[in-house]
């Protein structure tokens, strides 16, 4: 402390509290495997389809890394990680992506280490005719889980029919880093012909879409998790084999209501793991990451109760902003996580040696039931820290619902109140006795609609609610169809409102002390109501 002399005001630097934890992205997808042309001795970005033609060349029929790329941008892809393989021989092959002699030479699959991060790991076939072998998936699953990414296992194009538990085993080992979907799509190859086409790139981009506009605890998978740019499926799964791809953790693409969309978020852990979800996962990696990451101003500090402190308080509103963006579990923080880091989790030896122990849990769908992370940091030479994860298991809610315009999903609702109608029954006296009355029926109201979600990045609350204020001519009506799915994600009732207007938006109530999920709300006033009800599929 200085010594002051004379009275007067003195300003002193204080060091810094605790240090805000910034969030991973959760999105950028490597791409392994060949192109026409472009940089080989490391990965390059790119942020869309025309950047990755000037750097790699045009679509080439032979090599399906590009139309995978192009899927991925199309569907809401915004980062590619090309790692562009030049083959031993003139096509390529598993030895050339996965031999383990590759890795210490950082080629092949181990191109990737030249890149700061990637979460997404995509291996498209290795050519028209090859598809991508077990040796490879099971490097680039491992290679994924050491790098917390999830890979999306393609399936090989000689299923022609659902697969069985057999042949899903001898395509690559479970974990719960890789997810696989099936079938293939159906695509424009060139010109009016179309093929065949692995899902990777098309999966790829729909998690980065979903992860845009609900977060990465949002499951890549329903009504909204549509493929663009396909034009069908290389085979046509009924309900029953769709459940049966589900209980194995294969995700079925279909056709819904004149979409292809994703029909399953499960990753190929198998039931027995708590991580057979594929958000649930992805949740996890993210979280993992971000705290790894926003902590590493701590090795070197001094070791004892004011760097622990500082430590708590840093992951505590890294998970609390989770907590009030709806990404946990639980009516109040207190029963979504926990953050312990003091004496009971380390030893005095572990103090000594320079290790602190970080213990977090969070609840991702219920409280009470955490995944517990051990963090380790230490003033050694360690690569990276360790995570050890324990304890976590996932219940699907009992239903979900849907609420759509303009052909789009509306993400983050929560909750429909008002939906029905009044129908007016009227007096009429017949002739001067007042007692001869008889009551008719008279005309129906519906009553006004109130649609809440938690706040998000998607406007379309807003825009509507513009659109009304600035129109000049026709008002801006709008068919809304509202949709309940029960735990299986089928459809289980829908309701149509025609000519729907929005006639109040109201912004959520702002306490920068309070622990509430900021809810906006939008309520409609409505021409008719339909209910619209799914054929029974029998």
């Amino acid at each position: 402390m200085p010594e002051y002399v004379s009275p007067g005001v003195f300003v002193e630097e204080a060091p810094a509290g605790a240090r805000p934890i910034d969030g991973v992205g959760t999105s950028t997808a490597a791409f392994v495997g060949v192109t026409p042309s472009g940089p080989a001795g490391a990965p390059r970005m790119v942020h869309s389809f025309p950047e990755y033609e000037a750097q790699f060349g045009a679509l080439a029929a032979e090599m399906p890394l590009g139309y995978a790329v192009q899927h991925f941008f199309l569907n809401g892809g915004r980062e590619a990680l090309i790692a562009r393989i030049v083959p031993a021989g003139p096509t390529l092959t598993d030895a050339d992506v996965s031999s383990p002699a590759l890795e210490p030479q950082q080629r092949g699959l181990w191109l990737l280490e030249h890149a700061a991060h990637f979460n997404i790991l995509c291996i498209p076939p290795l050519s028209r005719t090859t598809d991508v072998g077990r040796a490879t998936w099971d490097a680039a699953i491992a290679y994924a889980t050491r790098r917390r990414a999830m890979v999306i296992v393609d399936p090989p194009a000689a299923w022609a029919a659902a697969p069985t538990r057999s042949e899903l085993a001898a395509l690559a080992n479970a974990s719960p880093n890789a997810a696989l979907y099936y079938p293939r799509l159906q695509a424009p190859l060139r010109g009016n012909e179309v093929a065949s086409f692995a899902p990777c790139g098309a999966v790829a981009g729909i998690y980065a879409r979903i992860d845009a506009s609900s977060g990465v605890w949002k499951a890549p998978a329903g009504a909204q998790a549509n493929v663009l740019g396909a034009q069908g499926l290389s085979v046509a799964l009924s309900d029953t084999q769709l459940s049966a791809l589900n209980a194995m953790g294969v995700n079925g693409l279909r056709t819904l209501a004149g979409a292809i969309v994703l029909w399953g978020a499960r990753t190929l852990a198998g039931d027995d793991t708590s991580f057979k979800f594929v958000p649930a996962r992805r949740l996890a990696l993210f979280i993992e990451s971000s705290i790894t990451r926003g902590l590493q101003w701590a090795v070197f500090e001094p070791n004892g109760p004011s760097l622990w402190d500082r430590l708590r308080t840093s992951v505590e509103d890294f998970l609390l902003g989770l907590f009030r963006q709806g990404a946990l579990q639980g009516g109040k923080p207190q029963e979504a996580f926990f953050v312990r880091c003091d004496a009971s989790t380390m030893t005095q030896q572990e103090i000594d040696r320079g290790i602190v122990n970080l213990v977090v849990g969070f609840a991702p769908l219920k409280p009470a039931e955490f995944v517990i992370i051990g963090i380790g940091s230490s003033g050694k030479a360690h690569s990276s820290a360790s995570f050890v994860l324990r304890h976590y298991r996932i219940h699907t809610a009992r239903y979900s619902l849907n609420v759509m315009w303009d052909g789009e999903q509306i993400a983050g609702v929560r909750r429909v109140r008002g939906l029905g109608q009044l129908t007016e029954l009227v007096t009429v006296h017949d002739g001067s006795d007042p007692n001869a009355s008889r009551i008719i029926v008279g005309p129906t109201k519906f009553e006004a609609v109130t649609i809440e979600r938690g706040i998000t990045h998607d406007d379309a609350f807003e825009k509507w609610a513009q659109a009304m204020q600035q129109s000049a001519g026709p008002a801006p009506r709008k068919d809304v169809r509202i949709e309940l799915h029960d735990n299986e994600r089928r459809i289980t009732v829908a309701w149509v409102l025609r000519g729907a207007l929005p006639i109040k938006l109201e912004a959520p109530d702002l306490n920068a002390a309070g622990n509430d999920v900021a809810i906006e709300q939008l309520t409609l006033a409505y021409e008719g109501l339909d209910r619209d009800d799914p054929p029974d599929s029998g």
